[in-house]
Order: structure tokens, then sequence, then C-alpha cells
């Protein structure tokens, strides 16, 4: 546990100084920034051929769909040069609804600032907040700054909303270097500060600092904070510290849904599986409602276990709740949710309840028809998988990487050569995807179960990319299945040996009254080994008196 006597002697200057630089350094503005100075300028000067050059950049970089600050500003200098037909199709080219809202925020906050200052409110600290926080979140970090700096007075508030508010937009070096401006003005950090400071930390990883915020909140009596506290098991959880974490959550007197999905996220972030399940099954004991964080972060947990028990009750749960409505599916939260729900049903190898998802979503992204060809892929249905992948694209959804994986999966466990070996061609020149490592050892696999090894190695050693350990795993495989190929088996040993790769201990589990059992080659930590090993001896004395022999 961290002492406190050793925090307290952390000062909080000490803190900022490791973790960022000088103050006075030009800040590091990114392409948006400079993009939307520059379509400022323009409209200006209404110096239109330089502001449609800009656009043109926009649309190569695709900014000008992905970025609402920029989108504004596109418009905005539309309008100033008297473009109005150019500066309405801007305005409609914006990817969506929901950008379209984004757009129209900024321009909504713009027209309150105008306002604010007719009335003269635009120097009073609590609407200065107020404007600051949406600048930022609509990211107009220019106009944020500059409102920032007119400030006559600065209250905690004030420099919260800009530590809070670079950190959500992700310019973490910015909300860092605000936090030193703070601590240099007098200005003592809040546990509002704090949160914002955690949150960058998180994000980098980066356990040393946050330790030290640790001892600062410890220092400020902010580790009663219920959302502090929630901030820095996130923390721990992100730098893989998830006993740390424990003993945080351990030790609040009061944890609310947000305490609770950290520490399922912190597990779950560090692949401890079964304690996840564990954790969830004593929030459900302690009556806490779930919400969609809840059920999306438990969801993988049940994937990785193959817990088809706990995850029919967790699909259950969402029905008996509202979580499932006709139409909902539309959010896109809600949409995530969905897709882990089928992701789990599909790694479960129950296909019949994956469908049963599939086909009842009303809307439905890249990742959901992905799960759907990959799960029919991993179980050996290779013609379901490849009628998925036509009606994938038909649909007008573009395939990635992971649809390709899933199509070459399927053609290795089914047998299908030809279709895998086009496929491998057909990607980039088709559909514009670039075949990575996991898509050549998907096909040397698919040349290994046909028995067709020469083909195999003669790929795995001339393929563009380097041959790691999963490819000779993949045709060590083949070697083996294909018994009295001992030759084959040494030399690939023999590279395996010469590229420093080892053997992955053998793992499996089962699901048995309620709880997880897991066992792995050779080891003597469960806690009934003592029973567990005279019973495998004497199954082990059956299987040879039957004639069976072990496997190379």
């Amino acid at each position: 546990m961290l002492k406190r006597t050793i925090f307290s002697k952390t000062p909080t200057s000490t803190l900022l100084n490791i973790s960022t630089s000088s103050p006075s350094a030009n800040p590091p503005y990114n392409i948006t920034t400079c993009i939307n100075a520059s379509l400022q300028q323009c409209a200006i000067n209404k110096n239109l051929k330089r502001g449609q050059q800009l656009h043109a950049r926009l649309l190569i970089t695709g900014l000008s769909s992905s970025s609402p600050s920029c989108t504004t500003s596109l418009i905005n200098m539309y309008a100033k040069c008297n473009q109005m037909n150019h500066a309405l199709l801007a305005l409609n080219s914006t990817a969506d609804y929901a950008r379209f809202c984004e757009v129209m925020e900024v321009f909504q906050v713009k027209k309150i600032h105008g306002l604010v200052f007719k009335l003269g409110l635009d120097l009073d600290m609590y609407v200065g907040s107020s404007l600051v926080s949406s600048y930022l979140k609509s990211e107009l970090i220019k106009e944020a700054r500059e409102l920032f700096d007119e400030m006559p007075e600065r209250d905690v508030v004030l420099w919260n909303s800009m530590v809070n508010g670079y950190a959500q937009i992700g310019q973490f070096d910015e909300a860092l270097r605000v936090c030193r401006e703070m601590s240099q003005e007098g200005v003592l950090m809040s546990k509002f500060t704090v949160s914002g400071v955690l949150s960058v930390f998180s994000v980098r990883g980066d356990f040393a600092n946050g330790r030290l915020v640790h001892g600062f909140m410890i220092k400020m009596g902010f580790d009663s904070c219920v959302s502090v506290c929630n901030a820095l098991i996130d923390m721990y959880g992100k730098c893989r510290r998830v006993v740390d974490a424990l003993e945080i959550f351990e030790k609040m007197n009061e944890k609310d849904i947000f305490s609770w999905n950290s520490i399922l996220s912190a597990n779950e972030h560090c692949c401890d599986h079964d304690g996840t399940l564990r954790l969830f099954d004593r929030m459900l004991g302690q009556g806490v409602q779930l919400d969609l964080v809840t059920i999306t972060t438990i969801l993988p947990a049940c994937s990785h276990l193959a817990a088809l028990v706990h995850g029919r009750e967790i699909h259950g749960y969402m029905i008996v709740n509202g979580f499932i409505k006709d139409g909902e599916s539309e959010n896109m939260y809600n949409l995530q949710t969905i897709n882990a729900l089928m992701d789990m049903y599909a790694k479960c190898g129950s296909m019949r309840d994956a469908e049963m998802v599939f086909y009842n979503m009303s809307n439905r992204d890249t990742a959901s028809w992905n799960i759907m060809i990959m799960g029919y892929g991993m179980h050996g249905y290779g013609n379901e998988a490849l009628y998925m992948f036509s009606d994938m694209c038909k649909s007008g959804l573009k395939p990635n990487e992971i649809t390709f994986v899933g199509v070459l999966l399927a053609c290795s466990h089914a047998g299908f050569i030809s279709q895998g070996s086009k496929f491998l061609v057909e990607m980039e020149l088709k559909h514009g995807v670039v075949p990575t490592i996991q898509h050549y050892t998907c096909v040397i696999d698919m040349l290994g179960r046909a028995g067709q090894l020469e083909e195999a190695y003669k790929l795995a050693v001339t393929m563009p990319i380097q041959a790691n350990p999963v490819v000779w795993r993949a045709l060590l495989a083949a070697c083996q299945l294909y018994a009295g190929r001992y030759q084959e088996v040494l030399d690939i040993r023999h590279k395996m040996r010469q590229q420093d790769v080892k053997k992955t201990p053998g793992c499996s589990w089962i699901e048995l009254k309620n709880g997880m059992n897991t066992f792995i080659n050779g080891d003597r930590t469960h806690p009934e080994a003592r029973l567990i090993y005279p019973e495998l001896h004497l199954l082990a004395a059956h299987i040879h008196e039957h004639g069976y022999v072990p496997l190379l």
C-alpha cells in the first residue's frame, strides 16, 4: 500500500515538472488547428482561392467529415466570400445527422458568445467557464484559449474547464501544460482537476505520474471522493496494476455504478476474466443496477471463458430491463453492446443464438458482419461464412482487414483451398486491403491442413512480411497433423529456436457449478491438485491399456 508519509513530501510542482515541459515552449498545434486558423484568415481577407485549396486539403485528409470545427470554419469562409451555394454544400457534406448537430452546436456556441458579449457578461467567471468548456467540446481550441487569456480573474472552476476540456478532446500535452500554469499561479488543484489529470495518465498508461497524483490526492483528502477514486481505479487498470485498483475499490466506503464499471474494466483490461466474472456476480448480489457500460464490459469476459450460461443470463437481463428494443440499435453505443452480445454467442459456439441476434438488428455496422463471418469460420461453417461475406458486400459496407481474417479462416477450416488463395490475391486488388501477417498465417494454416506442406513452407519463407512465431506454429501443427514428416518437424523446430520462438503452455477450462476451472499443463497450483493428478494418472493408464498413445 502506498504510504501517506511518502506522498506528503511530493509537492504539486514536482508532479507537474515531471508531467510536462515548460509552459514557455510553443504549444504543439495539430493539423486541425492550423487549417482552422488558415480558413479564418481566408474568411477575413475574402481569399476564396486559398480557401478552396484548404477545402481540398480537408477532403484528402478526411477532416471535412470527421472534425466539426473544420466544417464550421469552412462554412464560415464560404459565407464571408459570398459563396452561399458552396457553404450549403459544405453543410450538406456532413457525415450524418449527429455530425450536422455538432456543426450546428458550434454555431450556437458562437452565437451565445456574441450575445453574452453584448450583455457585458463575457468577463464573468461562471459564464466564461461554460463558454470555454463549450468551445473545447467543439474542438475550437483557439477560441477557448483566447477567451481564457482575456479573463481578468481565473478561479479553479475556469482552470478545470481548460484542463478537462483539453483532456476530453485528446489534447493531453495542453491539459498538462495548463495544469502547470495553474500551479505556477498559485491555484490549488481541486478534485475535478485531479480527475482530469488522472484521465490523461490513464490514456498514456503513465503509472509513475499517476502514482504521484494518488499521493497528492491523499494529501488533500480527496481519497474519500467517489469520482476521484473512480478515476484512480481507471488509471491503475489502464496501467495494468489491477492489485492497486482493487485495493482502492475495496477501501471505498461508497461505490456507484461508475466504481463497479471501472473495476470491471480494470480486471478485463488485465485479462483477468475469472476476476471480472467474480466481481460481476458480487455486483449482482449487492443489487447494483447494470448499465450498457457494465454489459459491454462483462460480455467479452464471457467470450474469452466460453461462459455461455453467464452470457445467456446477461442476455435475459438485457431483454427484461429494456436494453434491447425495436429501433434502439440505431444508437451507436447500443449497437456496440449488441455486437458484444453476438460476439459472445459466436465465441461460445452458439451460432444459432448469434444468428438470432444478428437478424433481429435494425442496423448493422462492419463489426456486426465481421463477428458473424469470424464465428462461422471458427466453427467450420465455411459456406455460411462466404455467403455472409457476399451479403456484406451487397449491403454496401466495405470489408476491412478483420473481415478477410474471418474469410480466410473459414476457407482454412472448410478446406476451400482455391477460394482462400483467390481471396488473398483479390483482397488488395479488388478491395484495397493490404494483406497482413494474420492473413498470410491463415493461408499457411489452410495449406497445412490440406497436406500441402511444401506450398505452405514456400509461402512462409517468400511472403513480403517476416514470419512470426504464429506462422511457425501453424506449420508445426500441420507437420504433426500429417504424422511421419519428422524431418519437417525438426527443420521447423530448428527455425523456431533460431528466432527464439517458444511453445505456449497448454491451457483448458470448464464451467462447472457456476464457476470456471482452469487447467494449465504442468500446473500444481490448483486447490484440488492432490485429488486431480491421481485421477488423471489413472485415466492415462486406462488410455494406454486401450492402445492409445499421445501425439508428439
